[in-house]
């Protein structure tokens, strides 16, 4: 009994290890919204936990009251495991609410978001006639409810779970932007999952480039903002869209410092400093800033030279540009 007890806990173990080591190279490299990190990381916990609670009192006792604690606890795993194999194949539990009916209830609004949810375009246009398409649906995962813009966004999170075709999608979006919906609160889940076309369209029609990001207060250029091609172009996007490139992040830093910082030496971010540049010499973004705790953008730059030459690190170009257009401002950035 006691061998079966921590040969399951050894198996938990083992799961836990290869989740957490599967999350962190899935999402290398990838700016990971805050709720999905968040939840991530309470199921995390919540593992670990079953874990430790199964093993420690068995490690101080072998009572009866113990081995069944703890051997309960072991099993848990497999039990929840077994229940959701046998969800997904008993028939009974096959019927599933739709996307439509999760996020709203009102008759009319799941009409409408299933008409959003099964690419039917042309009842889309005759559903959204005359009608209030900047309500809020029920909350979902305590997040607040969603217009049916954010719905039609929110499909392309995951398309292996939320299954969508491109074209018809852009429509519905179009057909929602056509009729009134709102754009700005779409505005921070389209730079994740739309292409920059489609982004602009919400742009012009009134989606504010300096929304919050998706999760917090901070300007959404700063959520960005990342380590891809794609992602720096939708900040550039936003900028020339009239994001303000000097707003201060929680920390007090402006965007510029902010992607040097993620930045760094790494080389998996190279690409932002094209967007560095881009701050500095299209946007004309304020380089001569000192935050609160006495950062500015010359001294990370300096930093970060810094490190380079000790770890004999190879800087990419737009990198080595930026320091030039430093030099001709007269700022020096040499290490000292």
């Amino acid at each position: 009994m006691i061998k079966l007890i921590w040969l399951l806990i050894g198996i938990n173990t083992a799961a836990w290890l290869f989740f957490i080591g599967a999350y962190f190279v899935m999402n290398s490299g990838k700016n990971v919204d805050r709720m999905e990190s968040s939840w991530t990381m309470v199921l995390a916990g919540l593992g670990l936990l079953i874990i430790l609670l199964a093993a420690v009192p068995l490690r101080l006792s072998q009572s009866t009251g113990t081995l069944i604690f703890s051997g309960l606890l072991a099993a848990l795993p497999l039990i929840i495991g077994l229940g959701i194999f046998i969800s997904n194949k008993w028939p009974s539990f096959q019927r599933k609410s739709t996307f439509a009916e999760t996020y709203y209830k009102d008759k009319d609004q799941v009409a409408i978001a299933a008409a959003i949810e099964n690419n039917d375009t042309v009842l889309l246009r005759e559903l959204v006639k005359g009608k209030d398409l900047n309500i809020q649906g029920v909350r979902v995962w305590d997040w607040p409810g969603l217009n049916y813009l954010q719905f039609a966004i929110r499909l392309r999170s995951n398309p292996a779970s939320f299954p969508f075709d491109e074209a018809a999608n852009n429509v519905a979006i179009h057909i929602l932007l056509e009729n009134g919906c709102a754009a700005t609160p779409a505005l921070a889940e389209a730079t994740k999952y739309l292409a920059p076309h489609m982004v602009a369209a919400l742009i012009a029609a009134g989606a504010d480039p300096n929304a919050a990001c998706f999760a917090g207060a901070n300007s959404l250029l700063f959520e960005t903002m990342g380590a891809t091609k794609k992602e720096n172009d939708m900040a550039i996007l936003l900028i020339k869209s009239g994001a303000n490139v000097n707003v201060r992040n929680d920390y007090g830093i402006t965007p510029v410092m902010a992607a040097a910082l993620s930045a760094s030496t790494s080389p998996t971010w190279s690409d932002v400093w094209r967007l560095v540049y881009y701050l500095l010499q299209d946007a004309q973004a304020d380089y001569a800033y000192t935050a609160h705790d006495g950062r500015s953008f010359a001294g990370i730059i300096k930093n970060i030279r810094a490190e380079a030459a000790t770890k004999q690190i190879i800087m990419p170009p737009a990198f080595n540009k930026i320091v030039a257009w430093l030099k001709q401002k007269q700022i020096d950035t040499t290490p000292d």
